[in-house]
């Protein structure tokens, strides 16, 4: 009963050992992180009749004899001259296989899959490692790859084998070590779809005990075909043929020797490669991939119309369009993917155009739409209109009318005198002349009249000119008193000729004005004068002080006055400047 439990237990292993779980292409190269769908096998390497023996093959793991590898492993450690990576170059996972300590040990992974038109290419990757203890060939670190059909015959051009040695074609040296950077190899199973295949990759130590050996694997399927680049037929460009990477040599029956060709495409033209492996792995296997060019016709330009109105702009993708015409925009449609061809016909609308002139008078203003003018000029505006309607373009020539209308000072006189009154006008022409009020002037529509009040009066003389219809006005004060002065209650230093100067009027009987003093705000004197004559501008106030006109706002004063009669007079009062 033993002996019967034995014998099953050795075909179950054996089985397992000889055909290995069947991997799905997703994980072929241990992408998952993981080894799911391979078998992890390690035993014992001797040398029998100096031949390499594998003994004592057990499923699992023994020491560090397999590890699947991650992006953050970095570099082999024992290998300082290059930098060998410990994940084949375009993967994120890969795994090692083989003691790295010491020898003695070999340790493999194995699996199978169907083979399907899909998958008819198996490419792989491998960096080895081996110490060089020296020994017999059959004692030596080894590597190999293999790979059988479901009847265990070795499929041709797949077997790769490597026994350390003083030099090996292409393997590298650091000290006693031999080592190969990542390369990559390819196996035809065109022949074999439909087939479930064996893939077994072994890496063991000296048989001695000692010395070490192992190496990186990678895998993926492909498919066993020429592939082309992305291609688009909206123009006069060439179309990229692509033969899978993996081989030492390329010839294409276009005489190139790369692995990409350019062509000029012609539905059902015939193209081929001849593709080798590195010598190292068996030149002599070399295949030949045909492809039938073939490709999507040019897609036919979306046809649309628009229209705008002169000055925008109509935005066709990335492109702006602001003159009449027919476009072709080419529009991206992201990576992957033919851009697309949109073919517009643009008509642009001119805007409604005006020109006019207006005039208005100084201290008015001229709306036109949103905008308000203040000074001549020519202004061109666009004024908005609903759609569909454009927008209207209007040029405004913009005058403005003006003159300069002036009057005397403001005078003191005595009782029962009078007093010329003139305004003045620049330039000359057509005005009209209107005092008020108009008792006690000579002639009220006069620009010259004489005023003789009874009391202290303000006159206000308003022209207008009659051609051009602007009107201005302006006044004088005519004061009346016996031994008087008078003070103006305000005045604006802005030098427009009209009230400039804060001054003392006297009438005939004053003799001088003998103190003027004027206070800020805080009390502070601001402005002094003695003993000057009255009725006087330039011995007045212009509102300036240490060099700076003042602030607008209510000044004090205190004012003595001398008489002929010899009587003299103190008085107080404010001025408001204005500005």
């Amino acid at each position: 009963m033993k002996k019967q439990l034995l014998l099953v237990w050795f075909i179950v292993i054996y089985s397992s050992l000889s055909y290995g779980q069947q991997v799905d292409c997703s994980n072929l190269g241990f992408e998952e992180g993981t080894t799911r769908g391979w078998i992890l096998t390690s035993g014992t390497v001797a040398a029998v009749n100096q031949v390499v023996a594998y003994q004592a093959e057990t499923v699992g793991t023994v020491e560090n004899g397999h590890y699947v590898t991650s992006l953050s492993d970095g570099n082999d450690p024992k290998i300082t001259g290059d930098k060998i990576p410990m994940v084949a170059p375009g993967s994120t996972h890969s795994i090692r296989i083989g003691n790295t300590t010491r020898g003695s040990r070999f340790d493999r992974i194995k699996t199978t899959y169907l083979v399907t038109p899909d998958n008819t290419l198996f490419q792989y990757k491998f960096a080895v490692i081996l110490e060089n203890p020296a020994h017999q060939d059959y004692q030596q670190p080894a590597f190999s790859v293999q790979i059988t059909n479901s009847t265990g015959q070795t499929i041709s051009c797949s077997y790769y084998n490597v026994t350390s040695s003083g030099s090996i074609q292409g393997f590298k040296n650091q000290g006693d070590i031999r080592y190969r950077d990542w390369t990559t190899g390819a196996v035809d199973l065109r022949n074999y779809v439909g087939q479930t295949i064996t893939i077994e990759v072994t890496a063991h130590g000296c048989t001695e005990r000692r010395h070490f050996g192992y190496a990186y694997f990678d895998a993926q399927c492909l498919k066993a075909e020429i592939t082309k680049d992305m291609y688009c037929a909206d123009g006069d460009q060439p179309m990229t043929l692509r033969a899978p990477d993996g081989f030492a040599a390329y010839v294409w029956n276009t005489g190139a020797t790369t692995q990409t060709v350019q062509i000029k495409p012609v539905r059902g033209a015939k193209y081929w490669v001849k593709v080798k492996p590195f010598s190292s792995l068996n030149e002599t296997c070399e295949l030949q991939l045909d492809h039938v060019v073939d490709f999507e016709a040019p897609r036919a330009p979306t046809v649309q119309t628009a229209s705008i109105c002169e000055g925008d702009a109509y935005v066709v993708g990335d492109s702006s369009y602001r003159r009449a015409g027919t476009y072709q925009t080419r529009i991206s449609r992201g990576t992957g993917r033919c851009d697309s061809l949109v073919q517009t016909t643009l008509t642009v609308r001119p805007l409604a155009r005006s020109v006019q002139s207006l005039t208005f008078c100084e201290g008015e203003s001229l709306t036109v739409g949103d905008t308000v003018f203040r000074t001549s000029g020519t202004y061109v505006q666009r004024l908005h209109r609903n759609a569909p309607l454009c927008d209207s373009l209007v040029a405004t020539q913009v005058i403005l009318r003006r003159f300069d209308l002036a009057v005397n000072r403001d005078v003191l006189i005595s009782p029962t005198d009078s007093v010329q009154l003139i305004a003045t006008v620049q330039p000359g022409g057509n005005y009209q002349f209107r005092w008020s009020p108009a008792e006690g002037l000579s002639c009220p529509t006069c620009a010259v009249t004489w005023a003789k009040p009874f009391n202290t009066t303000r006159y206000t003389v308003s022209v207008k000119n009659l051609d051009e219809g602007c009107q201005k006005e302006v006044s004088v004060t005519v004061s009346v008193g016996a031994c008087t002065v008078y003070a103006p209650d305000a005045f604006s230093p802005n030098n427009d000729g009209v009230n400039d100067v804060f001054y003392i009027i006297g009438s005939a009987c004053t003799q001088r004005i003998a103190e003027l003093t004027i206070y800020d705000r805080w009390g502070e004197i601001i402005f002094r004068k003695e003993n000057f004559a009255p009725s006087d501008p330039a011995s007045g106030w212009n509102g300036m002080y240490q060099g700076i006109l003042a602030g607008s706002g209510t000044y004090a004063y205190t004012l003595l006055v001398d008489y002929i009669d010899g009587m003299s007079n103190r008085s107080k009062g404010t001025v408001m400047l204005v500005r």
